[in-house]
């Protein structure tokens, strides 16, 4: 009788383990979208709460997805027509760049380095063509699945909103844990998932802005765009908006505006390091416990095992892991020697 019912959930178990397999599969070509549905679900989960019980449940969240397109479409119009300007006038702005023997020689007087730029310019409409018409089946491919991502996307966001609250009661009521460590998990990860929105996004956006006002009082062109840049760069802790501010000074200084490239120097190591640090510790550290080094390593390390979404995830995982570790230390570890 014992070794039928250890077969029977032998069997079971190896069952289980082949369907998460073939789930694998079936999900791992558009994790990306479901990433991001559920991050942007998260997000969007107080006001559904708030609109819910005035309008109903799929009503607000019909109106909450309709609002996130729209959203999106403005910050796409936006680039778009920033963007082409950047693009269109890139002619204008080497023309007024010091011609390509005169600025290599500057950059050797400046560095001790030979940066063969005509070369490299000449180059650059064979790379970009190469990168976006030298296959046309992966393009055709890529064009696919990014149109499923995008459905798969749409259908996921509304029902995480509407039934979103009874995943989590279903998840949490399979769990093998006690309720109290079942709930310091859930306050854990809401408070990690908040703590990496608010101070990992929130601060990216007002930096790219902030630094983007420096750009705009030296007279750099489509300050727009590079704004976006800047608020994508500051996702990256190592990079940050010195990935353009520093490029833009080096440009200001080969064009002899010495005044200029200095003005952006000191500008972003006062009034942009100023703002970072004051809304990090205003904002990160208040919300969460996760260190600068937790947050490091989760951005890079979750961007080599998610993707793109993996900026957002990996330190959520991260501080997770660190809360399991705790708890598995408090409960398991020093719970088991105290009632020794």
């Amino acid at each position: 009788m014992v070794r039928s019912e250890t077969l029977r959930v032998g069997f079971f178990v190896a069952l289980l383990a082949v369907f998460t397999y073939l789930l694998v599969l079936i999900v791992r070509p558009f994790l990306t979208a479901l990433l991001t549905a559920l991050l942007l679900a998260v997000l969007l989960a107080p006001a559904q709460r708030r609109l819910a019980p005035r309008v109903g449940e799929k009503v607000a969240a019909i109106a909450l997805v309709a609002i996130s397109l729209a959203a999106v479409a403005a910050a796409g119009a936006i680039l778009v027509v920033a963007a082409p300007s950047g693009l269109t006038d890139l002619s204008t702005v080497l023309e007024r760049f010091p011609a390509g023997n005169e600025a290599e020689r500057r950059i050797e007087n400046l560095f001790g380095i030979e940066v063969p730029l005509d070369s490299i310019v000449e180059s650059v409409p064979q790379r970009v063509a190469e990168l976006l018409f030298g296959d046309v089946s992966m393009l055709v491919n890529a064009t696919t699945d990014l149109f499923l991502g995008a459905v798969l996307f749409l259908f996921v966001l509304y029902y995480l909103l509407v039934d979103g609250e009874h995943l989590i009661e279903w998840i949490e009521s399979r769990l093998p844990l006690d309720d109290q460590t079942t709930d310091e998990l859930h306050e854990e990860a809401y408070q990690t998932t908040w703590a990496v929105l608010k101070g990992h996004v929130f601060v990216a956006v007002v930096q790219g802005a902030v630094a983007a006002v420096g750009l705009f009082v030296v007279g750099i062109p489509d300050v727009l765009f590079w704004a976006f840049v800047m608020m994508v760069f500051e996702l990256f802790p190592v990079i940050g908006v010195a990935g353009v501010l520093g490029p833009a000074a080096v440009y200001l200084g080969l064009q002899n505006r010495l005044l200029a490239a200095a003005f952006l120097v000191v500008y972003g190591l006062t009034a942009v390091a100023v703002v970072d640090d004051y809304l990090r510790a205003r904002v990160v550290d208040r919300g969460s416990s996760l260190h600068s080094g937790t947050i490091l390593v989760g951005v890079f390390g979750g961007v080599y095992a998610f993707g793109v979404m993996g900026l957002f995830y990996g330190p959520i995982v991260v501080g997770l892991f660190k809360t399991l570790a705790r708890i598995f230390d408090e409960q398991y570890v020093h719970g088991s020697a105290s009632e020794t």
